[in-house]
């Protein structure tokens, strides 16, 4: 991968002799595709394939009228196994990816709710302060749980 000022792009191994380059950056126009047989759970239109700031996703076509949209990076985790968001109480914790591919967790209830975490979310409570979910971590001892919020602290012994 080269740098020159702010673009950045893929390049052949063998330069000079290739002079083959890619950017990294996707170019040029997206023309909504559509889904056959798929249509909006809120209004009955039908899906289209979109691509948008942070890439493709699923979007009704009767939009601004319908605002419904999927994510086809969402995690297909059901509600019922994924954590509730102790922030909110009401959505739970899915994971996304960010405009860099990085992979965080966050609330379904976003934009009312934006809790989120960089480290997997487990259904358990803090034994110390109450918080509603702990987090794995790596650590030299082996996988731990341990508490995201910063005051607590709170460490297990590894699993």
């Amino acid at each position: 991968m080269k740098h020159i000022g702010q673009n950045s792009f893929w390049g052949c191994s063998q330069y000079p002799q290739c002079e083959y380059t890619q950017s990294l950056h996707e170019t040029g126009d997206f023309e909504p595709q559509e889904l056959p047989g798929e249509n909006c759970p809120e209004c009955g239109s039908g899906l289209l394939l979109k691509k948008g700031r942070y890439g493709l996703f699923i979007g009704c076509s009767a939009f601004p009228t319908c605002h419904f949209m999927l994510d086809p990076t969402a995690d297909p985790t059901p509600q019922s196994e994924s954590p509730v968001c102790p922030a909110c109480k009401v959505g739970h914790l899915h994971v996304r990816t960010n405009r860099q591919g990085k992979q965080f967790y966050a609330c379904d209830a976003y934009p009312k709710c934006k809790y989120a975490l960089n480290e997997e979310p487990v259904a358990e409570t803090c034994p110390d302060c109450g918080w509603g979910v702990l987090v794995k971590r790596d650590s030299a001892a082996g996988v731990r749980l341990r508490c995201p919020q910063k005051l607590c602290g709170y460490k297990s012994e590894p699993l």
